[in-house]
């Protein structure tokens, strides 16, 4: 199994939105893939881009992409310091896109009590200063 945490970064500009996304296996650090997508501010849907089915989506896309002997451990968001935001999904919601989307087989999980088994993918944001 390899293990990968799953780096989503939103920027803002004057002008555009860039999300981008990169998979990391944790041992070695290699990158499994990535991506990137810009947005014209005008234009943009911002509703959905601020709303965490956006960020789900791009959750599942990258599961998707790799075989399953990739298993997503964990999710950072690095968000921008403007004033658009990414609405971070909450660990109850990633976990009913996961069964809902059959992605069970894709995640990181542990045994619990009668032989059923948890979701236990973590989602953070990094603090930066400055």
């Amino acid at each position: 199994m390899i293990d990968y945490t799953l780096k989503i970064r939103n920027k803002v500009t004057t002008r555009d939105i860039v999300v981008s996304y990169r998979a990391m296996a944790e041992e070695g650090q290699k990158e499994l893939t990535r991506g990137e997508m810009t947005f014209n501010l005008e234009t943009a849907n911002l509703d959905y881009l601020t709303h965490s089915q956006f960020i789900l989506g791009i959750v599942e896309t990258v599961i998707l992409r790799l075989n399953q002997q990739c298993v997503l451990d964990r999710i950072e968001i690095d968000q921008s310091a403007n004033r658009l935001k990414l609405q971070i999904p909450n660990i109850s919601e990633l976990r009913s896109y996961i069964q809902t989307h059959h992605l069970l087989t894709h995640v990181a999980q542990s045994a619990v009590a009668n032989g059923h088994s948890a979701i236990t993918v973590s989602i953070s944001t990094p603090f930066k200063l400055g």
